[in-house]
């Protein structure tokens, strides 16, 4: 089963420079662990069948020769991304179940979204395997609110541990399940509402900013207007802003002063 907290990754590119790059850039996703980096056919064989990794940054010319092949001669399956300049193997590449095809030159955003398509699709899996009843330490029909360092247990990669409340990062409606991020990088996926949280949850410590989304109010860095009266913060250690609505914004603002 694939690690919901880290994307074990290898980067497979025959230019220095790229490899470079590749590594420079995924330093900005925290989910991303690299493991190992390839400059040609037979070395990326021997290290994606060494590490085993959950995800391949692959680029399609090495040295002239086509890594197409490379996928049907490692023993494992991982993800893969191709990052190329030929725009000529994308039916191809897509027939052997790519991710993503992403073509030179390399840009933030473009990483960005397919890494977003990896951990959707891990996400999607993991609730596929979640069993019926919650998994979360409280239920929603449960009366009186937790405090910060009271213990619950949630689950995180099939492993019940226990948590302290204030260790929440922030909380992200999913269907009828919630992710929660832990400030540690660690990732639960639970069967409770977002309305189930926010009854629960002690209100000098949460907030909520969206109709899916609860924030740790101790990890917010920076708050700020944006158009049409809604607003947008910074959590520590997250690059992507997050979006506040207009009508708990306008919450904030009264109860905040701001």
């Amino acid at each position: 089963m694939v690690n919901l907290n880290k994307i074990r990754s290898v980067v497979v590119d025959d230019v220095d420079m790229i490899r470079m790059t590749m590594k420079k850039l995924l330093q900005n996703f925290p989910v991303i662990e690299l493991v190992g980096e390839a400059a040609d056919y037979d070395s990326a064989k021997e290290l994606i069948n060494k590490t085993k990794p959950d995800l391949v940054f692959l680029d399609i010319d090495l040295n002239g020769i086509t890594s197409l092949d490379l996928i049907n001669e490692v023993n494992c399956n991982p993800k893969i991304i191709f990052i190329t300049a030929h725009p000529d193997f994308a039916l191809k590449a897509f027939e052997l179940n790519a991710v993503d095809y992403i073509m030179k030159p390399i840009s933030i955003d473009r990483i960005r979204k397919a890494i977003e398509r990896i951990t959707s699709s891990m996400v999607a899996n993991a609730i596929e395997e979640q069993p019926e009843e919650p998994v979360a330490g409280f239920n929603e029909s449960e009366e009186g609110k937790l405090e910060a360092d009271q213990l619950i247990l949630l689950n995180f990669d099939n492993k019940m541990n226990f948590i302290k409340i204030k260790d929440i990062h922030y909380i992200e409606a999913f269907g009828n399940y919630t992710k929660i991020f832990m400030v540690d990088g660690k990732l639960s996926i639970t069967y409770n509402s977002i309305k189930g949280w926010a009854s629960r949850l002690p209100e000098d410590l949460f907030i909520q900013i969206h109709r899916s989304t609860m924030v740790n109010l101790t990890h917010i860095t920076k708050i700020e207007r944006a158009a049409n009266d809604t607003g947008r913060l910074q959590l520590s250690g997250i690059e992507k802003p997050f979006e506040i609505s207009r009508s708990y914004f306008y919450q904030m603002k009264k109860k905040y002063k701001l």
